[in-house]
């Protein structure tokens, strides 16, 4: 008696359960092998903020689900390095998480973002008082990057690396003493948001003036600015700050910005009129506070023309 060889069907269903059977084990692999498992831990003990737990009861109830997530495969990758002084010593385990967001702080023998350049899932990157950071360029291929702050970097002179990604949407390089001009982010027509607070070095924000989208500018002691004819023409614009901008003796620019809403000029000693925004109808707060070189007659003119608005005086 002869046995009949499989029929093609029979022999597809097989192969198709032992293909998933395959997929399986090695999802399961997958999970328990080093590079994760043994990365969280690792992360952890270096006082890293890695927000994973997998209680036992989860993966009883659906263990896709905890599979989805003990993989970061859900999309949930927040890494936040508080000192960094190692900061080699740390750079296989950032690999091995290939997180979305990385923050990292006081990383005072950091000289260059070499060591992001492989890790495309990154969409948002901050860096606080990298005293020595001299550069960005390891950045310049993430095209994945929609935030970027990189706060009291004093050490760059640049951030020419941002000028092609075209996904950024919020750029703020607050006390970056050291740059005299933001001419990479010219071409950056996502931007919402963009924060030079403390930028002591700018002299103009013209690199802004093509950015249509953007809703906030922070140029909070900027105080080489002698104008913002930059955001001119930005009728998008809702929210400016310029406290303690010094150098400013107007503000003439911001005349046609019919959608602007708060604007802080405290401390703006230079200012000697603000006769430019009596016609911003959108205008709710406006602060003066400490503009001592203002003439009074041009605040009483403004509370005049606006008379909803809150306005706080010199």
């Amino acid at each position: 008696m002869t046995t009949d060889p499989p029929s093609p069907r029979r022999k597809w269903h097989l192969q198709r359960w032992l293909l998933l059977l395959a997929a399986g084990f090695l999802a399961y692999a997958g999970w328990t092998q080093y590079a994760f498992r043994a990365a969280l831990k690792e992360a952890r003990a270096l006082g890293w903020e890695v927000d994973y737990t997998a209680p036992v009861e989860e993966i009883r109830k659906n263990w896709k689900a905890a599979f989805k997530k003990a993989t970061w495969m859900d999309g949930v990758r927040d890494v936040h390095i508080p000192t960094c002084e190692a900061f080699e010593q740390h750079l296989a385990i950032v690999h091995r998480l290939n997180p979305k967001g990385l923050r990292i702080e006081f990383a005072t023998i950091l000289r260059d973002l070499s060591p992001l350049k492989n890790l495309p899932a990154l969409q948002t990157v901050e860096l606080e008082f990298c005293l020595r950071l001299t550069n960005v360029d390891g950045l310049k291929n993430l095209s994945a990057l929609k935030t970027v702050e990189l706060e009291g970097c004093t050490g760059l002179t640049n951030v020419d690396a941002l000028k092609n990604l075209s996904a950024l949407k919020v750029v703020s390089l607050d006390g970056c003493t050291g740059l005299t001009n933001v001419d990479a982010l010219k071409n950056l027509s996502a931007l919402k948001v963009v924060s030079l607070n403390g930028c002591t070095g700018l002299t103009n924000v013209d690199a802004l003036k093509s950015l249509s989208a953007l809703h906030t500018v922070s140029l909070n002691g900027c105080t080489g600015l002698t104008n913002v004819d930059g955001l001119k023409n930005l009728s998008a614009l809702h929210t400016v700050e310029l406290d303690r901008c010094t150098g400013l003796t107007n503000v003439d620019a911001l005349k046609n910005l019919s959608a602007l809403n708060q604007l802080w000029l405290e401390d703006c000693t230079g200012l000697t009129n603000v006769d430019g925004l009596k016609n911003l109808s959108a205008l709710s707060r406006v602060w003066l506070d400490g503009c001592t070189g203002l003439a009074k007659e041009s605040v009483a003119a403004l509370e005049a023309a606006l008379p909803k608005a809150y306005i706080s005086g010199p």
